[in-house]
């Protein structure tokens, strides 16, 4: 009767953790967005679909939401979010004061320090963001400067970036100092795993000035 009693219970245990485990990945499933929200000044009050949150970390559930930061003496800011499935979406943004003055940001260090940590934040997550659309970026700039075995010269390079003559945001220019080097600089960038036809080039004949 012992061993039958444990048993019972052994099987009552085992049906309870598998029921939490079964409703643990269903809400990990569910909610399997996470929004990392920092918001200047810390006081503001955040709402997500009207729901109230403050600075930190959430899981969500997918999906396009409405966010709304508000405070007394501050301009309302209200901005689209798009939660994405395993996917992580930061909100680092800050008020500005009704009187479009940062001197009340300046008359309060710890929101100045906060404001700072939103900047420096902001700038790496657009940095990241750009040489996820870019990678060609971490090859940039590509430069060829050498002599033959005849001692003539040949230099160019290519740089990436949104010059004046781009079309897109985005585009490789080639600055050719010695002229007729197109074509190689288009194998230069084939060597460090581009391929040009990926990207809109330009190209530019820059001779190098002799010096007086």
């Amino acid at each position: 009767m012992k061993n039958k009693k444990w048993a019972i219970i052994g099987g009552v245990i085992f049906a309870i953790l598998t029921v939490v485990s079964v409703v643990m990945i269903v809400l990990d499933a569910k909610y399997s967005a996470t929004l990392e929200i920092l918001v200047a000044p810390s006081a503001a009050k955040i709402t997500v679909d009207g729901k109230e949150y403050k600075n930190g970390t959430y899981k969500m559930e997918p999906g396009e939401v409405t966010v709304k930061i508000t405070m007394d003496g501050f301009i309302t800011k209200e901005l689209p979010a798009l939660l994405t499935r395993g996917g992580t979406t930061k909100l680092y943004t800050y008020l500005m004061p009704e009187n479009e003055s940062m001197d009340w940001y300046l008359e309060h260090p710890e929101e100045q320090m906060l404001l700072n940590t939103i900047g420096d934040a902001r700038a790496a997550a657009a940095s990241a963001e750009y040489l996820t659309e870019n990678p060609i970026v971490k090859v940039l700039p590509l430069i060829y400067a050498n002599y033959d075995e005849n001692w003539n010269y040949t230099e160019y390079r290519v740089d990436g970036g949104d010059f004046e003559e781009c079309e897109r945001e985005f585009c490789l220019r080639v600055t050719d100092t010695t002229g007729g080097n197109y074509e190689a600089a288009l194998e230069l960038i084939r060597e460090n795993g581009f391929s040009p036809e990926d990207y809109e080039i330009v190209y530019q004949y820059k001779p190098i000035t002799p010096l007086n």
